[in-house]
């Protein structure tokens, strides 16, 4: 009723006209039957082919007994009536016709525009993510030997002070910090030089058990509940075996940090079509949409002290691999990572 209610308002109105005046009034009811055609096109616009299709049958409804039942000396033969009719019917369907047409078009337009922007997205997204890289193996090569001139050098001078000393504390901090430092040019180096490696059929499942169990035993999230739910008792995908574990352990230890010390971790598996799906859920915040459209990029990181060169570094990985990565919502009420790998032997 939202969409025709209008319409058939109008077509009531024009039957309503046709038929409180007088049939000798031939020129009002000549008119009347050209207003016919308005709700016809206000139909096919409106809905289409089926929109017209309806708006015409009901006009044709409406106007069929003042046509041939009622005396209508202003209707012309009878076969002046069944062409009138005709007509309704065949604008109200050429009307919808190239209504559908029209919507189809900014469709595809509308949907073409959205692959073009998002083609234009990843191909900034990829010379970003090569110009980051570039710069970070430089800048780490740089920082670390004089880094560990700084650490070695402090390691040295705490073996002549007390722990309790100010200067001990002082120095301890100091090697802290160095070690915080070498660290995340660690992270930087993994970013600039991952590659693909040898791809060759894995347990992803038993992956996923590995990653849990280091989870359990890790001093920062042993309260941390881990879990892994599938359906089968194995999981084949094609990979490198290692590369994928590193990048569950990365999203594990952000959905663990983010979960907090009561919080829950679960790896879901499912299989979708020669692809195999590993869900990494927990019960955090959850992605701001801010965070969701950054998702992967250098740099940007909702963590504090964070460098988001995990996600970065995860994303380039499953994508050498032949994956992708996404975000989303997880029904535990906090973020959700997919990973999506070829199965074994899918190809």
């Amino acid at each position: 009723m939202r969409k025709y209610g209008l319409i058939f308002l109008l077509l009531i109105l024009i039957s309503f006209l046709h038929y409180t005046h007088e049939s000798h009034l031939h020129e009002l009811h000549g008119v009347y039957k050209l207003f016919f055609f308005l709700p016809i096109i206000l139909g096919g616009f409106r809905g289409g082919k089926k929109g017209g299709l309806i708006v015409s049958l009901a006009v044709g409804l409406a106007f069929y007994p003042h046509a041939f039942i009622a005396t209508c000396s202003s209707c012309g033969s009878t076969l002046d009536k069944i062409i009138e009719m005709a007509l309704y019917l065949g604008v109200g369907l050429l009307t919808g016709t190239l209504s559908d047409h029209l919507h189809h078009a900014r469709n595809d337009l509308q949907h073409t525009l959205e692959e073009k922007s998002a083609m234009e997205a990843e191909l900034m997204r990829s010379t970003r993510l090569a110009a980051v890289g570039q710069l970070s193996a430089g800048l780490a090569h740089e920082i670390r030997n004089p880094l560990a001139s700084i650490q070695g050098s402090a390691e040295v001078l705490a073996d002549d002070f007390d722990p309790e000393h100010p200067k001990g504390r002082m120095l301890s901090i100091l090697m802290d910090e160095a070690k915080r430092l070498n660290a995340v040019l660690t992270r930087f180096l993994e970013f600039a030089r991952s590659e693909p490696g040898e791809r060759a059929s894995f347990d992803f499942l038993k992956e996923a058990h590995a990653v849990a169990e280091m989870i359990r035993h890790h001093p920062d999230f042993s309260t941390v509940e881990s879990e892994v739910l599938a359906e089968d008792p194995s999981y084949l995908a094609m990979g490198n075996r290692e590369q994928i574990r590193q990048v569950l352990l990365n999203l594990a230890l952000n959905g663990a940090a983010a979960s907090g010390p009561d919080g829950r971790l679960v790896f879901r598996f499912q299989n979708h079509g020669g692809i195999c799906c590993c869900d990494v859920m927990d019960t955090g915040p959850g992605f701001t949409p801010q965070a969701r459209k950054q998702f992967g990029t250098p740099f940007f990181s909702t963590k504090a002290g964070g460098t988001g060169l995990g996600l970065a570094t995860s994303l380039k990985i499953v994508q050498d691999q032949g994956g992708t990565l996404e975000p989303g919502s997880s029904p535990l009420g906090g973020a959700r990572v997919t990973i999506k790998l070829p199965q074994a032997g899918s190809d």
